[in-house]
């Protein structure tokens, strides 16, 4: 009889554990599906947004400018635009003869040493790039030097 008596205590205490058990699985389930469909919804539309700016962008190809600097010698550069839509693309095909005078403006005002480092190309794109979102009402987010001669 007391081998009897001991079968249902082991009995109840395995249901118990197999109990535990099924609600841990049942518990990492819900907080597994949870994490997911939070990181989906906050996360995703982060990605998404991101993903549709750098799709919105469009290059612009400038073409090539020669012009002699302001002490002696030549530049030749040729530039493309990073450009916020479509729109700010037609409006620089209309105003292009205006933003070439400006760049050439530009180009022929600076002197040979102040365009032979990074650091006075650097500060020549960013007078570009005023200059040209000066002249139009979109806007232009970054000008590309895609070939540079400096003699």
């Amino acid at each position: 009889m007391a081998t009897q008596q001991a079968q249902p205590k082991n009995k109840s205490k395995s249901n118990k554990v197999l109990l535990i058990i099924l609600l841990l699985f049942i518990i990492m389930i819900i907080t597994t599906m949870t994490t997911y469909f939070v990181a989906k919804n906050i996360i995703g539309k982060d990605i998404t947004k991101s993903m549709q700016n750098q799709n919105q962008n469009v290059t612009y190809s400038a073409g090539d400018f020669l012009t002699n600097l302001k002490d002696r010698g030549y530049i030749k550069l040729s530039l493309v635009y990073l450009l916020h839509d479509k729109d700010t693309e037609k409006e620089l095909e209309v105003k292009d003869c205006e933003i070439r005078d400006k760049i050439l403006t530009i180009l022929r005002s600076k002197s040979i040493d102040e365009v032979r480092d990074s650091k006075g190309m650097e500060e020549l794109r960013k007078l570009i790039k005023q200059s040209i979102n000066d002249t139009i009402d979109g806007e232009v987010v970054d000008v590309f030097f895609t070939s540079i001669i400096v003699n």
